[in-house]
């Protein structure tokens, strides 16, 4: 019975692996977590990338901070040349979970998820011109 027990815990185990491994092009491949347990925290913004460039600017120029919350809301704190602006708004995944979609009083800006795990979430939007990558890290 105990062994019986001991099967079904690692068959149970595997099945929640299963459906959580990754689609996302730098992974991962395998998570207990949630996408949408990877994606609420609070993320800095720590490296620009536009077609395939780093112009990740100086803090004391740009940086950027934002929270999504469980509720499928967000907040986002950034500074601009010493001027601190603030937003709020909703999030979403795309219908197959390939896309964070975020909305707020600017507008709705739809991102691919390259990456995401609880302490790294690499988005690309791609535009007519150009193509670009952020990256965060949790905080």
């Amino acid at each position: 019975m105990k062994k019986l027990a001991i099967y079904v815990f690692v068959l149970t185990l595997t099945a929640a692996g299963i459906s959580s491994c990754g689609k996302y092009e730098e992974g991962p491949g395998f998570s207990l977590l949630s996408k949408k347990a990877r994606v609420t925290n609070t993320w800095k913004l720590t490296k620009v990338e536009v077609n395939g460039q780093d112009i990740t600017p100086s803090e004391s120029i740009y940086s950027l901070t934002m929270t999504l919350k469980d509720d499928e809301t967000f907040s986002a704190d950034y500074t601009f040349d010493n001027m601190l602006f603030n937003t709020i708004g909703t999030w979403a995944f795309s219908s197959d979970k390939s896309d964070l979609i975020l909305s707020d009083k600017s507008g709705t800006s739809t991102n691919e998820i390259i990456r995401l795990t609880n302490k790294e979430m690499k988005l690309r939007q791609i535009d007519p011109d150009e193509t670009i990558v952020n990256t965060y890290t949790a905080q």
